[in-house]
């Protein structure tokens, strides 16, 4: 499976004492994780003025999707805060193992022309769910605010 979007999309918010959370909408594995992604941008900073001229790899292996998913939010959280490196692009590709090679395209942070939002410290396991909606699959997940 494979996914492309761009920042921002289509998320809810979920309200919990003391953290943040956002549930996301798919068509499939890799739509939702491509989705995730760019709905943590939005949460993390403005992605509008975010340019296109910087790439990273993300590459990760996991035994299932909820913890894939874990992982790939708290991959992006590090690329973040660590990195200083800010993405418009997600494109996400999944194998039926649980593997997941995505591609960000973005820039580094620039105080000048950016805008952080929300800091965010890790994504949580606490209340994950990735499960069948009526048309699609839906994701809940929170973060440590």
């Amino acid at each position: 499976m494979k996914a492309c979007c761009e920042s921002p999309v289509e998320y809810r918010l979920l309200e919990h004492t003391a953290d943040l959370g956002i549930e996301v909408r798919a068509a499939d594995l890799a739509e939702l994780f491509a989705r995730a992604g760019a709905a943590l941008a939005d949460l993390l900073y403005d992605p509008a003025p975010v340019a296109e001229t910087l790439y990273r790899v993300v590459l990760l292996d996991e035994r299932d999707r909820e913890i894939l998913l874990v992982r790939w939010l708290n991959e992006l959280i590090f690329l973040r805060e660590v990195e200083e490196f800010l993405w418009k692009r997600v494109e996400v590709e999944i194998d039926g193992a649980f593997r997941l090679r995505a591609v960000l395209l973005g820039e580094a942070f620039e105080a000048t022309r950016h805008v952080p939002r929300t800091g965010l410290k890790a994504a949580t396991y606490h209340m994950l769910c990735i499960e069948p909606g009526p048309q699609n699959l839906v994701a809940r997940v929170l973060f440590d605010v």
